[in-house]
């Protein structure tokens, strides 16, 4: 699906509104990660709801929760929490990337510190 807004709506949509291609930008790339990202979540919890109807009906009727059941709600919780763990990491990473400073190559601040080595020698 991404291939083919890539492909077929962008160049139709850039053609119409804006006269001629133009370059992706990175919050138009972020829009349409979101965008992709909620649509398949929306998905799949369709999806599962219904596994776990399935469930809760056998349950509810005595029946057996067969190996076919319990896989497919197994897949889910993994797939989640696959999801949930990429989540967190993509935003340890721009916490990191936005709150981290860089080394500094201030003469300044190596200066201070070559007089306190020097004075702990000394002592």
């Amino acid at each position: 699906m991404i291939h083919w807004s890539r492909t077929v709506v962008r160049p139709v949509v850039d053609d119409t509104i804006f006269g001629g291609a133009r370059p992706e930008r990175l919050a138009e790339r972020w829009a349409l990660a979101v965008c992709f990202g909620a649509l398949s979540w929306w998905r799949l919890r369709d999806e599962v709801e219904s596994l776990v109807v399935v469930v809760e009906v056998k349950r509810d009727m005595m029946m057996k929760v067969g190996l076919g059941d319990f896989l497919g709600l197994w897949l889910y919780y993994l797939t989640v929490a696959i999801g949930m763990a990429r989540i967190i990491k993509a935003i340890m990473w721009l916490c990191m990337t936005l709150f981290s400073r860089s080394p500094t190559n201030d003469q300044e601040d190596n200066s201070s510190i070559e007089l306190i080595i020097g004075n702990e020698d000394k002592v």
